[in-house]
C-alpha cells in the first residue's frame, strides 16, 4: 500500500471513529449517572476483588464482589439515606422556630433600626438553601420519580460494577495498547489518574465521615435527635469546599443561644471549634497527600462545576477531571521542553 493509500485509509478510519464515537457517547448519556456511580464503586472495591480472583477465579471473584459490595456498603447506605430522610420530615414538623418579631427586636436593640429582618433575609436565604439542595440532588429526585428509570440505572450500575471488576484490567492493558504515547507518558497518566481517583473518593469521603462522626458526638452529648439526619447532612455538606461541618454546628449554636441554652452553646462553639472543623486541617492533608494539589479556587470550582454537570457524583468526577487536564498541560510542556532542548 502506497502513501496516498495509507493516508486514505487512516483518514477514513478517523471519520468512522468519530462518527462511532459520537453515537457511543449519546448511547451512555441517559445513563451517565449510575455508570459513573458504578466506576467509581468499582475502583473503590478493586483491592477486595484483586485478593479473591486468584482464589476464585475472574466471574466468581467478581459476583462475590459485587455482592459483598452490595451487602456492606449500599444496603447500609439505603437505610441510613431512608432514615435520615424520615427524621428530617419528623423535624419539620416538630420544629419549634424563635418568634420572628422577638428575633427582629433583637437585632434591633443589638444593632439599631437598621438591622435586616427576618422577613428581608428569609426570602433570598430560602432560594439560595433550595437552589443549592436542587442542583446537589436533582438528579436523585429524577431517579426516584419512576419506578422503572430507577430500575435500568441500578441495573446500569450493577453492570457497570461487575464488568469493571471482572475485567477491568483487561480494559486498562488495552487502553495502553491503543493510546498514541510513549511509555514513560503513559505511566505517569495512569498512575496520576488513580492518585486523583483516591484523593476524590477515599480521601474526601474519609474527612467527611470524621466530620459526620464528630459532630454526631457532640449534638448526642448536648442532647439533640434526629441524629441519623444530622450525620447525613454533616457528611454531605463536608464534601463540599469552604462550606464542610461547620454551616451544621454554627446554627446549632445559634439554636441554642436563642432558647436559653448558654452552657450547652459555649461548650458546642469550642468543640466545633477546635474538634469539628479543627480536624479537618489535620486530616484533609493526610488523606488528600495523593490528590489533585489543585489551586483551592479551582477545586472550588471543579467540584460545584462538577455538581452542576453531573449532579451528586460530580464532587467526585469534577477535581479528577480538573486535575487531568492539569496534568495533560503539565505532560505537553514538558515534551515541548524536550523539544526545544533537542
Amino acid at each position: 500500500m502506497n502513501n496516498t493509500d495509507s493516508t486514505s485509509s487512516r483518514s477514513f478510519l478517523l471519520l468512522l471513529l468519530i462518527l462511532f464515537g459520537t453515537l457511543s457517547v449519546f448511547f451512555v448519556l441517559p445513563f451517565l449517572q449510575p455508570v459513573l456511580l458504578g466506576a467509581l464503586l468499582a475502583y473503590l472495591v478493586y483491592p477486595v476483588n484483586r485478593r479473591l480472583t486468584p482464589r476464585l477465579g475472574r466471574t466468581a471473584g467478581s459476583t462475590v464482589t459485587m455482592l459483598a459490595t452490595i451487602t456492606v456498603i449500599v444496603v447500609p447506605l439505603l437505610f441510613i439515606l431512608g432514615a435520615a430522610a424520615s427524621q428530617a420530615a419528623t423535624l419539620l414538623r416538630g420544629a419549634e422556630l424563635p418568634d420572628s418579631e422577638a428575633l427582629d427586636a433583637f437585632a434591633q436593640d443589638q444593632f439599631g433600626t437598621n438591622a435586616p429582618t427576618v422577613e428581608s433575609l428569609s426570602g433570598p436565604v430560602s432560594n439560595a438553601v433550595q437552589t443549592g439542595i436542587g442542583g446537589l440532588l436533582g438528579d436523585i429526585g429524577g431517579i426516584l420519580g419512576g419506578i422503572s428509570a430507577f430500575l435500568v440505572g441500578a441495573f446500569i450500575l450493577l453492570f457497570t460494577l461487575f464488568f469493571l471488576l471482572r475485567d477491568g484490567d483487561k480494559f486498562i492493558a488495552w487502553l495502553r495498547t491503543v493510546v498514541p504515547l510513549d511509555t514513560d507518558t503513559t505511566d505517569e497518566l495512569f498512575e496520576r489518574t488513580n492518585d486523583l481517583l483516591w484523593a476524590a473518593v477515599i480521601g474526601n469521603v474519609i474527612v467527611a465521615a470524621v466530620q459526620a462522626i464528630l459532630t454526631v458526638l457532640g449534638f448526642l452529648v448536648i442532647g439533640f435527635d434526629n441524629l441519623i439526619f444530622w450525620g447525613v447532612t454533616t457528611f454531605i455538606l463536608s464534601l463540599l469546599p469552604v462550606i464542610g461541618a461547620s454551616i451544621v454546628w454554627i446554627p446549632a449554636v445559634i439554636y441554642l443561644v436563642f432558647v436559653g441554652s448558654i452552657p450547652e452553646a459555649v461548650g458546642l462553639l469550642i468543640y466545633g471549634t477546635f474538634i469539628i472543623s479543627g480536624s479537618d486541617n489535620i486530616i484533609r492533608p493526610l488523606a488528600m497527600e495523593r490528590g489533585a494539589k489543585l489551586n483551592s479556587g479551582i477545586l472550588i470550582l471543579s467540584i460545584f462545576g462538577g455538581v452542576a454537570v453531573f449532579g451528586f457524583i460530580g464532587l467526585f468526577v469534577g477535581p479528577v477531571v480538573f486535575g487531568l487536564t492539569k496534568t495533560i498541560v503539565e505532560l505537553l510542556a514538558g515534551n515541548r521542553a524536550d523539544a526545544s532542548s533537542s
